[in-house]
């Protein structure tokens, strides 16, 4: 089992206690209330500790179960491409659909540029994985608003509906060694 796998089950793990946990409260304070008849909150002191106590855990319980939504929505986003970023020392390598196996190498100083720009198709969805061979990176391109850690052992995963055609101009933004300004890459 990879890393990545591990760590969303933790995550989700986690997600799920603290829902649950905000849901016993809540249920405690509710059926302590149905026995006991009517709470009698006539002293300040209760009513308050009575709110500090309910609402929190109403927040909480509602954005575990906003952020336990998101993580399975985000799991199982349909995308029409794939493309899977590596970084390397001091490169880009993709693979996809339309070139295969490919490495980008900077090309020209004046320009920013890259030999083999990386692609994608207009208004389709693609899901993009991100790793790397040796160091930490981070693909991040500015104009598109996309940034993602790329971690040794690990595979992080974005969603990207392209919305706009041009050529844009990424690059690592995680120093990454000696060679880290010379890792562009355009679109």
């Amino acid at each position: 089992m990879s890393l990545s796998l591990i760590y969303y089950d933790i995550v989700s793990y986690v997600i799920m206690l603290c829902f649950f946990i905000c849901m016993f409260v809540i249920f405690f304070l509710f059926s302590l209330g149905l026995l006991i008849g009517n709470i009698n909150l006539t002293n300040e002191y209760k009513s308050l500790e009575f709110k500090w106590t309910f609402l929190p855990s109403i927040l909480i319980a509602l954005l575990c179960y906003l952020k336990l939504s998101f993580i399975y929505f985000d799991s199982e986003l349909d995308s029409v491409d794939l493309v899977k970023v590596m970084g390397r020392q001091w490169y880009w390598s993709y693979e996809d659909s339309f070139k295969g196996c490919y490495d980008s190498y900077y090309s020209d100083i004046l320009i920013n540029s890259v030999d083999n720009p990386l692609v994608f198709n207009y208004k389709n969805s693609t899901r993009i994985l991100i790793s790397s061979s040796d160091v930490l990176h981070s693909f991040s391109v500015p104009a598109l608003g996309l940034k993602m850690d790329a971690v040794p052992g690990r595979i992080n995963h974005l969603t990207y509906l392209p919305d706009r055609l041009g050529n844009f101009i990424g690059y690592c933004s995680e120093l990454c060694g000696v060679g880290h300004s010379f890792m562009p890459n355009n679109y």
